[in-house]
């Protein structure tokens, strides 16, 4: 099982600049938008993640005058940024919970952006669903206890179910 199971937006935000620089609040509409249905992010969450970025090296920032309103901060992606999305939009989530809502929008930026290589990043994904199911199917096995039992079963079932949806996704995309 994954150790760190946060589910940070960053990979995310860097994927929604690749098309063309864009200001905090404008990414915050298109996130809503657009992942809003799979990923929830408040606005301060947001422009925290922006600075991160950007102390990373994976986004670089302009100031921006307006007429009679405040400059605003334009954001654009580094050659580190385009690096970083690359390698994570190609990796399966190494878990459930990280695939309800990574994995989504990882299928969101393959066709958002026409990617190569949808049917690698689904076959890697079935491959960490199987390995889990056998991990935890064997656990269901061995436990003698009802209730943990039960729990484990539950869990093959998620994983049988992921497995088949995964299987869906190469049909419909």
């Amino acid at each position: 099982m994954a150790g760190d199971e946060r589910v940070l937006p960053q990979p995310a935000l860097l994927g929604l600049l690749l098309e063309r620089p864009k200001h905090g609040y404008e990414l915050y509409g298109e996130f809503h938008r657009e992942l809003g249905r799979v990923w929830q992010i408040g606005q301060s969450q947001l422009y925290a993640q922006l600075k991160l970025l950007e102390e990373a090296g994976l986004v670089a920032a302009h100031v921006e005058p307006q007429l009679s309103r405040p400059p605003r901060k334009v954001y654009h992606l580094t050659p580190q940024g385009r690096t970083a999305f690359d390698e994570w939009v190609h990796r399966p989530s190494p878990s459930l919970r990280q695939m309800r809502v990574e994995f989504l929008a990882r299928l969101y930026f393959f066709e958002r952006l026409s990617l190569a290589g949808l049917d690698r990043l689904v076959a890697g994904q079935r491959a960490v669903c199987r390995d889990q199911l056998e991990q935890f199917a064997r656990l269901a096995a061995e436990s003698g206890d009802p209730f943990r039992r039960l729990v484990w079963e539950f869990r093959c079932g998620q994983l049988e179910a992921a497995l088949r949806w995964l299987d869906r996704c190469l049909e419909v995309l």
